[in-house]
């Protein structure tokens, strides 16, 4: 049996457009406005004066809960773009470009012209692609401008050697040598263990402040205690014991 063909003609899903409506504009100094309301909840408005060569783009923006804005362009430059309920002004570069697609279908020719194909109206996908390959140019000569990573200098790119532990050094023994010689010297002059521990703590003070601003090297911090705390033992032994 031959299997019949059914000659209904398929049917496709319609394809929803935008409609614009017209009417005269209630707001002084236009003359007429479009307006339509989409399906995602925005509604959006084109009042115009072909007498003044203004045009006044409105949008109550679905995503923020209808907050109204609206832009105005004056003889093809853009001189407002503000929050309608605050009056405050706010930058609406990104919010209309979203919606540049649909603001293209506006039904007449004339008020694209006075638009001046800004926020990315009445262009040609030409038009588009060479906008969008033009701000990402801009972009990223900004990030190489501000955010440039910093070049190391030549001299500084040699391995970098990891901080090793303190150990005592042969100086760092003599000093203390020296130091006890001292201390020692001045006991046997004088028989005063507070000028003992004077001494002491002094050349402490003294050693670290050689280490630090004439060698240019990080002081032994123990060596540097060492002195200090045997100092202040002796002035206290020899002021309150003896």
């Amino acid at each position: 049996m031959r299997r019949r063909i059914s000659s209904k003609p398929i049917i496709l899903p319609e394809i929803k457009k935008t409609y614009w409506k017209r009417r005269p504009s209630e707001i002084r100094g236009y003359q007429r406005v479009f307006y339509c309301n989409m399906e995602n909840g925005d509604y959006i408005r084109v009042d115009y004066s072909f007498k003044d060569k203004r045009v006044r783009i409105y949008l109550e923006d679905s995503e923020e809960g209808g907050n109204p804005y609206y832009a105005v362009i004056d003889k093809g430059r853009i001189t407002a773009e503000r929050n309608a309920t605050s009056g405050r002004p706010v930058p609406l570069q990104e919010k209309l470009e979203k919606r540049s697609e649909i603001l293209s279908t506006l039904p007449n020719k004339e008020v694209l012209h006075l638009i001046n194909k800004h926020y990315g109206i009445g262009e040609t996908p030409d038009e588009v692609a060479a906008r969008k390959k033009k701000r990402q140019e801009e972009l990223a000569r900004t990030k190489k401008r501000y955010f440039k990573q910093e070049e190391v200098p030549s001299f500084a790119k040699k391995e970098i050697v990891a901080p090793t532990k303190r150990y005592i050094r042969i100086r760092d023994i003599a000093d203390i040598a020296v130091g006890g010689a001292i201390v020692g010297v001045v006991y046997y002059v004088s028989m005063d263990f507070v000028k003992m521990g004077i001494a002491s703590a002094v050349f402490g003070i003294i050693l670290a402040c050689i280490d630090i601003f004439i060698r240019g090297k990080e002081t032994l911090l123990l060596k540097t205690l060492l002195f200090l705390l045997t100092g202040i033992m002796l002035y206290i032994y020899g002021y309150f014991v003896l």
